[in-house]
């Protein structure tokens, strides 16, 4: 049953595809599109892969490795027939595009990684404003599996980690 009005036929799926996209505003990786295009409980899979397939081969959509953006000829297209979508179904896909946009841009601020060298395992977590780091700091730990631990602990809570660098400094 479709929860958004969507039809699930292949012209609407395109259509659904560059507004998506557009509501993104950036290149999205195939999976994260799969899952904006598959909203609608009444929109399909082998649908979504003859769409894009269809939209990579007219040039309304460029492919780079795993992720897939909008052509400037798709952003035309995507502003001209975005409005034939359902209402419902255009808000659900701007909300979760923006989130998708929010989690990719947290993605590229955040990096940490777990390294040893000559047998002394470190922990390096670096939190970017997209531009300058804001915090980076590089450990030497107890081993391979606390460095490990601290990376993910940081990829998580990096934010959480500045803030209470921040508090403790400037107490």
């Amino acid at each position: 049953m479709s929860r958004y009005g969507f039809s699930g036929e292949e012209p609407d799926m395109r259509k659904l595809i560059v507004y998506a996209l557009r509501a993104v505003g950036e290149a999205v990786g195939e999976r994260e599109l799969v899952r904006l295009a598959l909203l609608d409980d009444n929109a399909d899979y082998f649908v979504f892969a003859d769409a894009l397939t269809a939209l990579l081969g007219n040039g309304l959509l460029t492919r780079d490795g795993e992720t897939v953006r909008l052509a400037p000829r798709g952003e035309e297209v995507a502003e001209i027939t975005g409005r034939e979508l359902p209402a419902a179904l255009r808000r659900a896909v701007s909300e979760e595009g923006a989130a998708v946009r929010d989690r990719q841009m947290r993605a590229r601020c955040v990096s940490a990684s777990a390294e040893s060298a000559d047998g002394v395992a470190y922990f390096t977590g670096v939190l970017t404003d997209g531009v300058t780091p804001l915090l980076e700091l590089r450990l030497q730990t107890g081993g391979e599996k606390q460095a490990a631990a601290l990376k993910r602990r940081f990829e998580k809570d990096a934010e959480t980690i500045l803030q209470r660098v921040w508090e403790m400094l400037t107490e």
